[in-house]
């Protein structure tokens, strides 16, 4: 663990604002007026839910020293008050500037787009390590700092937690940090004063349209990443670890159409683009694309793994790895394209790929021994339902049952169109909760039903989603595969503004623990 230290507020808004500042010793710092604590700063933000400004008096009470504000309180309070012009922007600085600008002693990995981010940054930390590198992760599933592994609460914390595992991560003696950049994280400025060696763009889907409005927006979003890339040191000297030290590269994905958009407008240099040469057999590729860098071939996709082949200008090489999935393809060729412009050896890449796990809740199948492919995905999108129900039935020899439902009070548009995706894709579908909030279960399954092709009709619905599941199951012959989707390595559901432990593995783990063995 960091040892506790103090800066004075002096020093921590040095050069931010115009007002005195006086020479009081803080011991942190918050955002939240619930989370402060006694001789903390507190900075007052306008979040998209509540406005900090609104809270001052809870900060006080709860032993604030001082605080930063963007309008000055209309009530005198009984400590200092500084304003700022951008409590934003202030709060990255003060909290890289309190942590010791941890950024500057890590080398820094971020991966944004609609899909692939979680299993990307798995695998590049996976390269790195090989590399003999110290590698940290922050993303989806968990915070992970050497022994330490933390649940996560976001995708991309904000920034004071942010710089606090950044921080944490130096102090562990690791040397990179492969992290997740989400669209809401680039819209509200979380990663504010980060410098990524490498920013890396997998695809553009339709997703958090209910925060965004449109897609022109969602993509300007993600695209920000780019000015996030560290800028070419001027005396940069050979490293030890054999890996390049220079100018943040952009990586982009070159078989997603705006990923073609980027590589052709994008000013930032140097970029490596990368793509996959095989397509599934039933999919034809939507748009033609520029010869990519690194270019991923695919020679043979089974439940058993994948033989793959890298064409790169770091040389041409085979993998072999037990990841299934065509569309994991995609990823791979994201990670290869990352580690090598970065310059990991080939030998690195394929020693990682042999030995890779399964990543918690992507495409995890769930061992049995009724001779049933179960898999527990986080696809919640209808370009992700697609991508790995395209994967799945290239695979499968019996049927294909797919066990899903939607999130409550989040973008409804893709509610019918996760519909139609699984009736043209599965043989059977159960609908059912996923984490419904403040919405009806039953409204929101109607609104999946609606996208279903004329005609479906192998489909029910379980509201309860263990109900659901154990429903699937039961249905399972040797063979077919069941695909429980939506909610992945997610232990909990959401009701109202309740979660309740719950996972998708466990109920699976449960039913096989006690079912007989199946007949073939």
């Amino acid at each position: 663990m960091m040892k506790p230290h103090t800066m004075t507020v002096r020093e921590l808004l040095r050069d931010l604002t115009g007002d005195p500042v006086p020479p009081i010793s803080v011991t942190g710092i918050a955002s939240h007026s619930k989370q402060v604590r006694p001789g903390e700063l507190f900075i007052a933000l306008r979040g998209p839910n509540a406005d900090g400004h609104g809270f001052l008096d809870e900060a006080v009470k709860r032993g604030a020293v001082a605080i930063v504000v963007e309008q000055a309180p209309e009530i005198r309070l009984p400590c200092p008050v500084i304003r700022v012009a951008d409590a934003q922007k202030a709060i990255a600085e003060i909290a890289a500037r309190f942590y010791g600008r941890p950024v500057e002693r890590l080398r820094m990995v971020g991966i944004t787009g609609t899909c692939g981010k979680t299993t990307t940054s798995y695998m590049t930390r996976a390269m790195l390590q090989a590399a003999g590198q110290r590698v940290g992760l922050i993303g989806t599933v968990a915070y992970e700092i050497g022994q330490r592994y933390v649940p996560s609460t976001n995708t991309t914390p904000g920034p004071l937690a942010l710089q606090q595992l950044l921080a944490q991560m130096i102090d562990q003696g690791l040397q990179w940090c492969v992290m997740e950049v989400s669209s809401h994280a680039l819209d509200q400025r979380r990663i504010e004063g980060l410098a990524f060696d490498a920013a890396v763009w997998t695809c553009l889907g339709s997703d958090h349209l209910d925060y965004h409005k449109t897609l022109e927006q969602y993509a300007n979003a993600k695209r920000k990443i780019f000015t996030y890339l560290r800028r070419a040191p001027v005396d940069a000297a050979p490293r030890e670890d054999r890996t390049v030290l220079g100018a943040g590269r952009s990586v982009i994905n070159l078989d997603d159409p705006y990923g073609q958009t980027l590589a052709e407008t994008l000013t930032v240099k140097p970029m490596v683009t990368y793509g996959v040469e095989s397509v599934p057999p039933d999919c034809v590729r939507r748009t033609a694309r520029p010869t990519p860098m690194v270019n991923v071939r695919v020679l043979t996709c089974s439940w058993e793994g994948m033989q793959l082949v890298v064409e790169s200008p770091w040389g041409v090489f085979p993998v072999e790895t037990s990841i299934v999935g065509r569309h994991n393809v995609s990823n791979i060729a994201a990670a290869c394209a990352t580690v090598l412009g970065l310059g990991v050896w080939p030998s690195a890449i394929q020693e990682a790929l042999a030995q890779f796990p399964q990543v918690p809740g992507r495409l995890e199948r769930v061992a049995n021994d009724a001779g049933v492919q179960v898999i527990v995905d986080f696809a919640h999108t209808a370009d992700a339902l697609h991508r790995t129900m395209l994967a799945l039935r290239e695979l499968v020899r019996g049927r294909l049952v797919v066990v899903f439902g939607c999130g409550g009070d989040r973008d409804q548009l893709k509610r019918p169109a996760m519909g139609q995706v699984a009736s043209l894709l599965s043989d059977y579908v159960i609908l059912t909760a996923d984490n419904p909030r403040s919405e009806d279960p039953q409204d929101i399954i109607h609104q999946i039903k609606s996208g279903f092709v004329p005609g479906f009709r192998d489909f029910s619905t379980v509201v309860d989603r263990e109900e659901a599941i154990t429903k699937a199951l039961s249905m399972a012959h040797p063979d077919d595969a069941v695909l429980i989707a939506g909610k992945g390595h997610e232990a909990y559901q959401i009701f109202q503004h309740t979660h309740i432990p719950f996972s998708d593995r466990e109920v699976v783990e449960r039913f096989f623990a006690r079912a007989k063995p199946l007949a073939v």
